[in-house]
């Protein structure tokens, strides 16, 4: 099931990126799905307790921002996720 997170969560990521340079709001919707098992994995930690299910919503949240022609705002929505995949990522890599 690891082989699944990794993947997925960088695809969110590029998408991310891809839908916010092209202001395409399509691109953060396929980012949202992408990031869907990974907020239900962190929903199932004790850790955050539920608060993982927003992930998707901050890219939809974005997705939503693009077709209202808030750019600026969109590209904050999509900064805590991208926040909590390098936190994680750094756990990963620095664990002992």
């Amino acid at each position: 099931m690891e082989f699944l997170f990794w993947p997925l969560m960088i695809a969110s990521i590029i998408l991310a990126i891809i839908g916010i340079a092209r202001k395409k709001a399509m691109y953060l919707v396929f980012a949202a799905f992408s990031i869907l098992p990974f907020s239900f994995y962190l929903a199932a930690t004790p850790l955050f307790k539920g608060w993982g299910l927003v992930l998707p919503f901050c890219y939809l949240g974005a997705a939503f921002m693009l077709k209202k022609q808030v750019h600026w705002l969109a590209s904050v929505l999509v900064l805590p996720v991208f926040g909590v995949i390098t936190w994680i990522g750094y756990l990963v890599v620095t664990q002992v």
